[in-house]
């Protein structure tokens, strides 16, 4: 056994796998109901697993977001986990909301596949215990206690004010009571605070609270022109002999196929034309 201190593991997370593979990695595996995140390697470092349906549905609820949110103020390191090719979303939405992540101080890994992803969670576990001394704990910290942790949690799920720019604006104004007087004018002053973004606070702050049944839908996003199913093709000389190209809808797969195929095999994406990969055999 490693010592290494225990994998505190969602129970949602027990079919996906990963846990059976931590546990065979010799880590010490225990399944709970985490508050927050998927996985808790130690005292300061927390996963959230997206698989390819679940990242695009919790970026158009706006449930990622607020995760992260949560996930930045329970723990000092937090990281997402994108297993396989993002399904059902637009490659230009889920890799924007990425971006948006990763300004916000998210580290974001992608794995191929449950494996590979239980292969980073290992090594990650690994070097979390090796940066600090291996300590007893009932589990993973919850919601901030502090007040003031509680004000940068309530900040932060407003769009476009992320965890550092709340922390920024409480230091500035004192408290959210303040920002409340001073939206939406007196908050374009701060840094990074435009017209919309103090749009945004000043509304979510002043405006009178409306049930769920009386607000108005959603606005729809604008459709986007017809685009061409992207796939990825293995095409060259496979057996020996040259055969008709392979498609395949997701790009992992093409990857792993490749690394089996002939030497000289390419792989190629149909949208671009480009040569992604070539096998060495």
């Amino acid at each position: 056994m490693l010592e290494t201190g225990p994998v505190w593991v969602d129970h949602r997370e027990r079919e996906s796998g990963i846990p059976a593979a931590l546990a065979a990695a010799g880590l010490d595996v225990r399944l709970t109901d985490l508050p927050v995140g998927d996985y808790v390697l130690g005292e300061g470092l927390a996963v959230e697993r997206k698989g390819p349906t679940d990242l695009g549905a919790s970026i158009r609820d706006g449930r990622l977001f607020d995760q992260a949110a949560r996930l930045q103020s329970a723990f000092p390191q937090a990281v997402l986990v994108i297993e396989g090719e993002p399904r059902h979303i637009a490659e230009d939405a889920w890799r924007g909301a990425v971006c948006r992540l990763v300004e916000d101080g998210f580290s974001v890994l992608h794995s191929l596949d449950a494996e590979d992803s239980a292969a980073w969670l290992v090594r990650l576990a690994k070097r979390a215990r090796r940066a600090a001394p291996t300590v007893h704990t009932e589990g993973p910290r919850r919601a901030p206690r502090h007040p003031s942790g509680q004000a940068e949690v309530m900040l932060s799920v407003v769009p476009g004010i992320s965890p550092t720019m709340a922390r920024s604006l409480l230091a500035a104004f004192g408290s959210v009571s303040a920002l409340a007087a001073a939206a939406p004018d007196g908050l374009r002053g701060h840094p990074g605070i435009g017209r919309v973004r103090a749009s945004r606070l000043a509304q979510a702050l002043n405006e009178p609270f409306v049930a769920p049944a009386d607000r108005d839908p959603e606005p729809e996003r604008p459709a986007r022109g017809d685009r061409p199913p992207r796939r990825w093709l293995l095409s060259g000389p496979q057996d020996g002999a040259v055969a008709a190209p392979l498609s395949f809808d997701r790009r992992a797969i093409a990857l792993r196929a490749l690394r089996s195929a002939a030497p000289g095999t390419e792989l190629v994406d149909t949208l671009t034309g480009e040569v992604v990969a070539t096998s060495e055999g």
